[in-house]
């Protein structure tokens, strides 16, 4: 099987902005991410508006971005936010990268990085039950399907104890 390449990943900042952009434009990327149209740049705005903000970590709502990269190049964005049951955690990879297992290497990044930022370990993502890729590499890393909920499976990391 061939190795994940290594990622790195840093917290996102205004530079990495144009970098997302592209991909948040992009319908290959958002093919299953909210209604599955490229974003519109006030949307885009506001999400990286939104990403800098920096809120309190113990708030419903605060999230907090991360640009992965692989040798200094920026391959992709994992996002977390805190809900009420968790920390939804969710990826994008830039697609002249796809194929590569940057995804896997990215969640494998997230696993590590995001429950020392938030002191959690209750994480779960949302996945389009069409991207069969997705839901793969996160049965693969822990995490169990739940739920179906509006129209989007959830899985849940389950404890290494249980």
């Amino acid at each position: 099987m061939q190795q994940p390449p290594p990622i790195t990943l840093q917290p996102f900042q205004e530079s990495d902005a144009a970098f997302f952009a592209g991909m948040a434009s992009d319908e290959r990327v958002t093919r299953f991410v909210g209604d599955g149209r490229p974003w519109d740049q006030q949307t885009i705005n506001d999400r990286v508006r939104a990403a800098l903000q920096e809120d309190a970590l113990d708030l419903a709502g605060a999230s907090r971005w991360f640009l992965a990269k692989e040798a200094d190049e920026p391959v992709g964005i994992v996002v977390s936010t805190r809900k009420d049951e968790g920390i939804e955690i969710g990826y994008w990879v830039s697609p002249e990268h796809w194929g590569r297992g940057i995804a896997g290497a990215m969640v494998d990044g997230a696993l590590t990085t995001i429950p020392e930022v938030y002191k959690s370990r209750e994480l779960f993502a949302r996945v389009d039950p069409a991207n069969t890729v997705s839901a793969k590499l996160l049965t693969r890393r822990g995490f169990q399907l739940e739920v179906n909920q509006c129209g989007l499976d959830r899985y849940t990391l389950v404890p290494v104890n249980s």
